[in-house]
């Protein structure tokens, strides 16, 4: 089901920065890779790997799909690094992030984040599981069904709601989040089932988006 975005009616007030709670959130997300890490070499010392569909990570234009579109009118990339190496345990990828430009107007501030790792081989569908479970082990998730191989979703709240979907999709793990404000402070909570099911559109995108195995970066 789609959920198109509706613009709030605010007052013309010029939005505050909400870059450090989005940097906030992606900031977040590599410190759990890293921590994932021991939990990779621990499994991979245990356990014969199984090897993965995915090369490579693809780029933040994966992220960019017609849902993207409907959440975020007008929105900007605005942050787009690489993550990892081929020498971490945990493989490499990288971490974007897109807003609504700030400035009066009629639509509330909102963004959504993009984490994409591709675990090497050999054992890069191990290594995924692994990331996967450290991850999200610390959050309080739901199940979501008919995602990728396994997929778990939560929220979070810093200056606004945020709700991200973390993926496994072979030996590529993806985490996919957004958040609104209620209003341009960009203090105010938005809703947060509404913001829950939006973030779900959304990862589902993502992965439909995905390219095939073969044609992986």
């Amino acid at each position: 089901m789609s959920f198109p975005h509706d613009p709030e009616t605010v007052p013309p007030a010029q939005p505050q920065n909400r870059g450090c709670a989005i940097t906030g959130l992606v900031a977040g997300a590599v410190v759990l890779l890293l921590l994932a890490a021991g939990a990779v070499w621990y499994v991979l010392d245990r356990d014969a790997p199984d090897n993965g569909a995915y090369d490579a990570a693809p780029e933040c234009s994966v992220g960019e799909t017609d849902v993207l579109d409907e959440l975020m009118p007008g929105y900007e990339l605005e942050f787009e690094e690489p993550l990892g190496s081929p020498q971490d345990p945990y493989g490499s990828g990288r971490q974007c992030r897109w807003a609504i430009p700030g400035g009066p107007g009629e639509e509330v501030p909102s963004a959504a984040t993009l984490v994409v790792v591709a675990a090497p081989d050999p054992g890069g569908e191990t290594i995924a599981e692994a990331t996967f479970d450290a991850t999200v082990s610390g959050q309080d998730t739901t199940p979501v069904a008919d995602l990728g191989d396994e997929a778990v979703a939560w929220t979070a709240r810093d200056r606004f709601v945020f709700a991200c979907v973390g993926i496994r999709v072979s030996n590529l793990y993806a985490e996919a989040c957004y958040g609104t404000a209620a209003d341009y402070s960009a203090y105010g909570y938005g809703d947060e089932d509404r913001t829950t099911e939006r973030a779900e559109e959304y990862a589902r995108s993502v992965v439909t988006a995905l390219p095939a195995p073969d044609q992986a970066y």
